[in-house]
């Protein structure tokens, strides 16, 4: 039986035209399509489930962490801007909750403000994700897979997605890769960087999922979930070396992991408050927390993150602790160290911004911004520099950062200027 077979050309049809396109809909794609959109873009945005949110929803990790140091110094709330939108619509819906394995900060829970953590309901952000895309003009184009980017003469790219319809394109004149694998980006070409499973302090995966008959008021210790009513979500088993871009290595982490599911839900409810739990809903995928880093025009390294390096051309800061630094948490002893815009701007790759956990980025920084509150803020900071990219009919290498940084200012980030 031969290794390969040959798979004839074939003309692709051409579907959406728009400005931007972004690839993925979870926290940082969706934010990065409404930043994008808000600042005037025609904005497409491809995503493979029928709702937005990805690992927030589709992932069941109901927590949006690293607003601020979870430690003191942590009087600076570094993310802000459509990632504190996002939470206080949220609260408007009553779709937010301070219950979180963080600690309990319901009093802090208030509109305008955010504490290290907020967790929400996964079925809440569903519906705010969407309205928030909707109202920014974004087309939506849901159960679609995008999966490669190929070059067009007059510059940009078209990005082909697998739907019930076969193969098809979308053309765009900026791609904002937030696949978080950065797969559209890696297809065009980019560099990376990626953690071995074995050996290099591969973040491992987690199963999410969610109980109901709880009694929160009977429950001791810390709980080590997030709390929203009668329900919780809780993390579920793990598993370690396996390798997130591998189709094999991904089918057997959920196999394995959804086999001993049930077990730790036994085990829960011999605790006080859970006698009465039951399961009502698994993720839908495993989560996944590490595989490719794209290299780009500035990687961030250790001693940025560690030393809290200032940068001219900041976009954003990440304060989340490190959750794997050599075999431990280590938090931060400043405020959040800079995202500058070029670890957004793939090497090699023209017309293509990196939103989300693929930015360029050795592994301890990128275990801090990968974190849901700092993904949104690099994410909200990926769309507005792609929409001033059509805007200024430049390309992302040449885009002049001192526009992008006043549009964010205006639009309510927190960037530690002015």
């Amino acid at each position: 039986m031969p290794n390969t077979v040959v798979e004839s050309q074939r003309e692709l049809p051409v579907t959406h035209q728009a400005d931007v396109v972004v690839c993925g809909g979870g926290p940082g794609g969706f934010v990065a399509a409404v930043a994008a959109g808000r600042n005037g873009a025609r904005t497409l945005l491809i995503e493979r489930y029928g709702f937005l949110g990805g690992m927030a929803t589709a992932g069941l990790m109901a927590s949006f962490n690293g607003f601020r140091n979870e430690r003191p110094p942590n009087d600076l709330q570094t993310v802000q801007g459509l990632a504190q939108e996002v939470v206080d619509r949220l609260i408007d819906m009553g779709g937010a909750t301070g219950r979180t394995a963080h600690g309990d900060f319901s009093a802090e829970l208030c509109k305008g403000h955010a504490p290290y953590a907020v967790g929400f309901d996964p079925e809440a952000l569903k519906r705010v994700a969407q309205e928030m895309c909707l109202e920014a003009g974004v087309e939506l184009l849901v159960h679609s897979w995008a999966c490669r980017a190929l070059p067009r003469d007059e510059g940009g790219w078209y990005v082909c997605y697998e739907s019930k319809c076969g193969r098809c394109a979308a053309a765009g004149r900026i791609v904002v890769d937030a696949t978080a694998d950065g797969d559209i980006a890696v297809s065009a070409g980019a560099p990376y960087m990626q953690a071995k499973p074995e050996g290099e302090r591969m973040m491992p995966m987690t199963l999410m999922f969610r109980l109901a008959g709880l009694e929160p008021q009977r429950f001791e210790g810390r709980v080590g979930g997030v709390l929203h009513g009668k329900t919780g979500v809780f993390w579920g088993p793990g598993i370690g070396g396996v390798d997130g871009t591998d189709p094999r290595d991904l089918t057997r982490a959920e196999v394995e992991t959804r086999q001993h599911l049930w077990q730790q839900v036994e085990e829960m409810k011999q605790r006080p408050g859970f006698e009465n739990a039951y399961l009502v809903e698994t993720a839908t995928m495993i989560g996944v927390r590490e595989t490719r880093r794209i290299r780009g025009e500035y990687v961030i390294t250790e001693q940025d993150a560690i030393e809290g390096r200032r940068f001219d051309d900041v976009i954003a800061i990440s304060s989340n602790p490190v959750p794997g630094y050599y075999g431990k948490r280590f938090f931060f002893e400043h405020e959040g160290f800079d995202v500058p815009y070029r670890s957004l701007v793939p090497l090699v790759v023209e017309d293509m911004l990196l939103a989300g956990r693929c930015i360029s980025a050795e592994q301890v920084p990128f275990q801090s911004a990968r974190s849901m509150a700092p993904n949104m803020a690099i994410s909200q900071a990926s769309g507005t520099a792609a929409a001033l990219c059509v805007e200024h009919a430049v390309r992302p290498r040449k885009l002049d950062v001192s526009l992008l940084q006043k549009r964010l200012l205006a639009q309510g980030a927190e960037l530690r200027k002015g």
